[in-house]
């Protein structure tokens, strides 16, 4: 009897164990599970290669807009034209774009407005100034936004000797986005993308290199606050590199 009832006590004892471990387990689970809210660096990564989207109404067709202006001007006059006719004078364009593919999971709609003026000394032109203002919805694979978009954009290299035209712009994007990865987080942002030395040729309006200065800052609907700064580098192939904390990503605007 003594034996028995020894051997139900270890069993006993040994059944109490395997519970609490099980219960142990299930606890860190739930804790290494948990979502702290806190925005990652790829999510931010994809929100600013986002910005540089052609569908979604980001920089890369904003920049194609504007040189598509200033091709068009250099057109008319290499026929006989006079470019200095159109110093000083306003323009203003609205482009608008949509889609509704949901079999390819790339939806977006946007309205965006350039104003420009051209700056000449002494009948000579010198530069293109643009402004351009809008907003830009998309509904993407890996994000959603709705954001509203402003750009400034100097076009140089006007003359009939300058192989490249020579793009500088400010291009903030300010909106909402929801990530559909990860913890597929929603979140406020400002990305901000600065560049002075942005070459684009003259015949394919393409950007064949440059670099540019890229911020994103927000805050999550937690409540939690972020900011990552990088570098982006044009390649020439309708894409770029983004260097973001120590990690490079592949931006590109052709799908």
């Amino acid at each position: 009897m003594k034996t028995g009832r020894k051997s139900w006590l270890v069993r006993k004892t040994a059944l109490s164990l395997v519970v609490i471990s099980g219960l142990a387990l299930a606890v860190f689970s739930c804790k290494k599970d948990e979502d702290d809210g806190v925005i990652t660096s790829d999510e931010m990564a994809e929100a600013v290669s986002q910005s540089f989207s052609s569908e979604g109404g980001g920089l890369v067709v904003q920049t194609n807009a504007a040189l598509s202006v200033v091709s068009l001007a250099n057109s008319q006059r290499m026929a006989g034209g006079r470019l200095s006719d159109q110093c000083g004078l306003p323009y203003e364009k609205t482009r608008t774009s949509a889609n509704a593919d949901t079999a390819t999971y790339y939806t977006w709609s946007y309205g965006i407005t350039w104003n420009w003026t051209l700056t000449c000394t002494d009948t000579i032109p010198i530069q293109y100034d643009f402004k351009a203002a809008g907003r830009a919805l998309y509904d993407f694979p890996r994000m959603t936004s709705d954001d509203s978009v402003n750009n400034k954009i100097v076009v140089t290299g006007l003359s009939a000797d300058s192989t490249f035209y020579t793009a500088s712009q400010t291009y903030i994007r300010t909106g909402t986005q929801q990530a559909k990865f990860g913890k597929m987080h929603k979140f406020t942002s400002t990305v901000t993308v600065t560049s002075t030395n942005m070459k684009v040729n003259k015949t394919t309006l393409k950007i064949v290199s440059g670099t540019a200065k890229v911020n994103i800052k927000g805050e999550s609907s937690g409540g939690k606050t972020f900011t990552l700064s990088g570098t982006l580098t044009f390649s020439g192939n309708d894409a770029a590199s983004l260097v973001m904390n120590d990690t490079k990503y592949t931006v590109s605007w052709i799908r």
